[in-house]
């Protein structure tokens, strides 16, 4: 490679870097905040939550979720945390149902939520998850168009490194996972039949995240799944531990990394 192309390649990181440090401390969060303006909900959406020992972080996804431009219906929290853990207390905080879910099966956890859930469309987050203030609207839009599933980027918001080194990456191909968040149509998850609880990363090598998202494209096609831009925001916990694959390079010792953290 070139001096010149490597030059406009790090001008292009650093571009890349500065504008997702600057969603992931600011857009990432907004959710937080009051949104700008708020729509009239062209669905009924419903957000779902897995969350084992979670309550250092459920509550800024809950408050995030509560704060969106459009809407949200209802939120589910599947929760499986043992007791003195404070993360059921703090999804009724915010108006969150509780289902009980047993621990070590977050596909199953996600299944039960979804079963409660009256939706039109399904938001799948992970507990350390933010998601910005536009992202229900912009779903809505995809998924309006034709999309199946969509999926959005995501920024780091508590580490400025992982940030970099999760982007930089991006400049070259977009991302294809269908991991931390997705939105899709309730019609469509009940087709794929929903998340596989056999697919588990605590007891074998399965995404069962990837998997659904793996079903989706095999049903409805590539097409039909769609990437947002940097819509929400996530803690670089996994990366932190696994480095840039996030989940993919584990082995066993998974088990006892999910127990503690998922």
């Amino acid at each position: 490679m070139s001096n010149l192309a490597i030059a406009l390649a790090m001008l292009a990181a650093g571009s890349v870097y500065h504008s997702t440090a600057r969603i992931a401390r600011n857009n990432g969060l907004s959710g937080l905040g009051t949104p700008p303006y708020r729509r009239e909900p062209r669905y009924r959406v419903s957000v779902v939550a897995p969350a084992y020992k979670e309550e250092l972080y459920i509550g800024n996804l809950l408050r995030s979720a509560r704060n969106q431009t459009e809407p949200v219906a209802e939120l589910f929290g599947s929760d499986s945390s043992p007791p003195g853990d404070r993360t059921p207390t703090i999804c009724r905080v915010w108006g969150a149902t509780m289902v009980r879910a047993p621990a070590g099966n977050i596909a199953l956890a996600r299944n039960l939520g979804a079963a409660k859930a009256t939706g039109d469309i399904l938001v799948f987050a992970d507990a350390d998850v933010v998601l910005g203030s536009q992202f229900v609207e912009r779903a809505v839009d995809k998924l309006e168009a034709g999309a199946v599933l969509v999926h959005p980027r995501e920024a780091i918001y508590d580490s400025e490194f992982w940030n970099l080194a999760l982007w930089a990456p991006q400049i070259v191909r977009p991302p294809s996972n269908t991991t931390r968040c997705v939105a899709l149509w309730r019609e469509a998850f009940d087709e794929v039949g929903g998340y596989d609880p056999d697919c588990n990363p605590i007891t074998g090598y399965c995404r069962e995240d990837l998997d659904l998202g793996r079903r989706v494209a095999t049903l409805y096609g590539p097409r039909s799944i769609k990437v947002l831009g940097p819509l929400i925001a996530t803690s670089a916990r996994r990366y932190k531990r696994f480095g840039l694959s996030g989940w993919e390079n584990f082995d066993n010792p998974v088990r006892s990394y999910i127990t503690r953290v998922v």
